[in-house]
C-alpha cells in the first residue's frame, strides 16, 4: 500500500530508539542482572511499539495534541512494561526493579511526548503543503474534496479540479477551490502549481483526448491515485459505488485461498479457546450474580444473520432482566442500585462495556457459525431493513461474521443509517485487505479496547 506521508517513519524510527536506548542506560544505571538485560530490552521495544502501533500512535491522517492522545500515549507505554515486570519480578532478584521501572516509563514517556510536540509544530507550522489536482466535476469530486479539507494533518490543499471533458463545467459547489481549468489549460495548471497529487475522480472512461494530455502533463514527481485507493488510504473505510462493488467482487474471488482459509480457522479455534480458559471465572462469577438477581437463565440465544445470509443461534450472557421481571427501587438480590436503565441489571454495565457478555460467542466461533475477526452479526429483523435500506449491505456477508473486526475498533454504537452505512465501509475495507497478521492485531487492540470500555 502507497504511504501518504513519510514522517509517521520518522516518528516510528525514534520511539524505537527511545525504547531501546532508555531501557538500557536505566537497566545499567540500577545495577540489574546483567543475565536478563538483551531480554529485557527486546520485550520492552516489542511490546512498546507493538502497543501504540495498535492505540494508533501511528496514523498520520489522525494525529494531533490532545489530553486524550497524551492519555492513550501514557496508557501505551506502562501497559507496554507489563511483561517486562512480570519477567524480572518473576527471574531476577535484583532490588531495584520497580525503581527501574518508574525511571524507565518516566524517561520515556517524556522523550516521546517531546517528539510529539516537535512532530506537531513540524506538521502544522512548517510541513510544506501538497498540493492536489482532481481530475473530475461530479459528486466523487465533491466528496474527496471535503474528506481531503477536514483532515488538516494531512496538509493536503485542492488547487485545481479538471472536468473530464472539455463540455463540463465545474460546479458551483467547488466554488471554494481556488483555480478551476479545462483540460486545454492542462499544462498551464500542472506548471504554475507544482502539483504533488493527482486523484482520478470520474466515474466513466476518460476520452482519449484527456488521456494524453494527463501523460504529458503530470510531473514525473507527482503521485497519481484513482479515487477510491486514495479514500480508503485517507480514511481506512471503503469507498461504496456501484464500480467500486464489482472491483470488490473481482478482488474477493480472485483472492480466495485454501491456505488463508485454513490459517483462519486455526486462528479462530486457538484464539476462542484461550479467550474461554481465561475468562471462565470471570464468566462464572457474573453467571451466579446473574442467577441470583432473578432466577432466569444466565446463557440466551438470538437468531443473527451470519455468512451467505443463512441464519443461526448465537450466545450471549443475559445482562438485562427478565422481561417478566420488574425490578425495584434500590437493592434487589445482589445488585447495586439501579441508575439510568432500568433494563440493565446494574453490576452487568461494565460487563457489557467489557463485553464479557459476549465471549459466549466462543462456542459459535468453535462451531464454525462465527470467526474472531469479521463483519459484527446483525439480528435477522434488523438485517433485512438494513439491506432495504442501505445498498450492497449484503455484501458484508460474504464473510463470517466476527465476535470483533475492524468496524468495531474504529466506530462506537451504531444508530442511525448513516451509522450503519459508515460501519459498512469499514466491514467492506476488512473484506478487501484481510489477512491473518492483520486479524491477530485487530484481536489486541480488541481486547485492549474492551477492557478500557471503549470497544464499539
Amino acid at each position: 500500500m502507497k504511504l501518504l506521508s513519510k514522517s509517521v517513519l520518522f516518528m516510528f524510527v525514534f520511539d524505537i530508539t527511545a525504547f531501546f536506548v532508555s531501557t538500557i542506560c536505566w537497566y545499567i544505571f540500577f545495577g540489574l542482572s546483567e543475565n536478563f538485560l538483551n531480554i529485557t530490552v527486546f520485550l520492552t521495544v516489542l511490546t512498546g511499539i507493538g502497543v501504540l502501533f495498535l492505540k494508533d500512535n501511528y496514523k498520520i491522517r489522525e494525529f494531533n495534541i490532545t489530553l486524550k492522545n497524551f492519555y492513550l500515549l501514557s496508557e501505551g507505554i506502562v501497559f507496554a512494561h507489563i511483561p517486562t515486570a512480570l519477567l524480572l519480578l518473576t527471574f531476577s532478584q535484583s532490588p531495584n526493579i520497580f525503581e527501574f521501572m518508574f525511571a524507565n516509563i518516566l524517561t520515556i514517556l517524556v522523550c516521546l511526548r517531546l517528539y510529539r510536540d516537535a512532530f506537531h509544530f513540524y506538521l502544522f507550522k512548517v510541513k510544506r503543503v501538497k498540493k492536489v489536482i482532481i481530475i473530475g466535476a461530479g459528486k466523487n469530486t465533491k466528496f474527496i474534496e471535503k474528506e481531503i479539507s477536514n483532515k488538516k494533518a494531512l496538509k493536503m490543499n485542492v488547487v485545481g479540479i479538471i472536468p473530464d471533458t472539455i463540455d463540463d463545467d465545474v460546479p458551483q459547489e467547488h466554488s471554494s477551490v481556488s483555480i478551476l481549468h479545462k483540460p486545454l489549460l492542462l499544462k498551464e495548471l500542472f506548471l504554475n502549481n507544482d502539483v504533488d497529487i493527482v486523484i482520478i475522480a470520474i466515474k466513466r472512461r476518460m476520452e482519449e483526448t484527456l488521456l494524453t494530455n494527463l501523460v504529458e502533463n503530470i510531473p514525473r514527481k507527482a503521485k497519481v491515485y484513482k479515487m477510491a485507493e486514495f479514500y480508503e488510504m485517507v480514511t481506512g473505510k471503503y469507498f461504496i459505488d456501484r464500480m467500486s462493488i464489482n472491483w470488490l467482487f473481482y478482488d474477493y474471488m480472485n483472492k480466495r485461498s485454501r491456505i488463508y482459509d485454513f490459517c483462519k480457522r486455526a486462528f479462530d479455534i486457538i484464539s476462542a479457546l484461550i479467550i474461554l480458559t481465561v475468562t471462565s471465572p470471570i464468566l462464572l462469577y457474573i453467571g451466579i450474580r446473574v442467577k441470583l438477581t432473578d432466577g432466569g437463565n444466565v446463557i440466551f440465544t438470538q437468531t443473527r444473520i451470519g455468512k451467505d445470509g443463512i441464519p443461526f443461534k448465537m450466545y450471549k450472557l443475559r445482562t438485562m432482566y427478565l422481561n417478566d421481571y420488574v425490578p425495584k427501587s434500590g437493592k434487589i438480590g445482589h445488585t447495586e442500585p439501579q441508575e439510568e436503565d432500568n433494563r440493565v441489571i446494574p453490576f452487568c454495565k461494565f460487563v457489557r462495556k467489557a463485553r464479557f457478555d459476549e465471549i459466549p460467542q466462543m462456542i459459535n466461533i468453535l462451531r464454525g457459525e462465527m470467526s474472531i475477526v469479521g463483519p459484527r452479526s446483525e439480528w435477522e429483523d434488523l438485517v433485512k431493513i438494513y439491506a432495504n435500506e442501505i445498498p450492497y449491505y449484503p455484501c458484508r456477508q460474504w464473510v463470517k461474521t466476527g465476535w470483533t473486526g475492524w468496524a468495531q475498533i474504529n466506530q462506537g454504537h451504531c444508530v442511525t443509517t448513516e451509522d450503519i452505512t459508515e460501519k459498512l465501509q469499514y466491514d467492506l475495507y476488512y473484506l478487501k485487505n484481510r489477512n491473518i497478521l492483520w486479524e491477530i492485531g485487530i484481536l489486541i487492540k480488541a481486547v485492549f479496547l474492551a477492557l478500557g470500555g471503549r470497544h464499539g
